[in-house]
């Protein structure tokens, strides 16, 4: 019986002494997520728009923004995502005009920036491109914690990826995420709040 005692106190110190670093790596984890903003990850790297201008986060001053990763060759999951989020925000009642959707290609060897910019002629002037360097676009990409894989070879390649889209406040803050296939009542609630509608 005494051992079994003796042995709880030395047990339970080197529990702590492995639970109290994990608690650390998680609580860190979610505060630096908590923080995740457009201003921190943009100016990190240099991208370009669809028009051919270097993007400058002062060109996202107080605008709601919705980011998404994808590429103009995408056969569905994309120029859905894209149709949907502008379909529901024309919806809205009290139509807020301010605001961007950022479509950022994860496939710069084709979405060239005249590419990009002939693509995005389907939407409406909301719609900003975002191309660059493979580095750079890596780079951006792993601060949202998007997932891509190029899948096959050759010019007929396609792309595996994130189909998220991640809302930030006027402010330049993460606030939230919309799914691929979230319902539209969802949508509208989400996009309602970020526009402060």
């Amino acid at each position: 019986m005494n051992i079994k005692r003796q042995l709880i106190i030395p047990c339970t110190l080197i529990g702590l002494l492995i639970l109290i670093p994990i608690y650390s790596v998680v609580v860190n984890y979610f505060k630096s997520a908590s923080t995740l903003s457009l201003k921190s990850t943009l100016t990190e790297v240099n991208l370009f728009s669809h028009l051919g201008k270097i993007v400058d986060i002062k060109d996202f001053k107080n605008t709601p923004t919705l980011l998404f990763f994808g590429f103009t060759h995408c056969p569905e999951v994309c120029p859905t995502t894209l149709s949907n989020l502008l379909n529901n925000i024309e919806l809205l009642e009290k139509n807020k005009k301010n605001y961007r959707v950022l479509f950022v290609t994860l496939d710069p060897e084709r979405d060239t920036i005249n590419n990009l910019n002939d693509y995005l002629q389907n939407f409406n002037s909301s719609v900003i491109g975002l191309t660059g360097e493979l580095n750079e676009i890596n780079k951006f990409a792993k601060n949202w914690n998007i997932y891509w894989e190029k899948v096959s070879e050759g010019d007929d390649y396609t792309i595996n990826h994130t189909a998220t889209v991640f809302m930030i406040n006027k402010n330049g803050n993460f606030a939230g995420t919309i799914a691929w296939g979230e319902s539209d009542k969802s949508i509208k609630l989400k996009l309602k709040k970020l526009f402060n509608l």
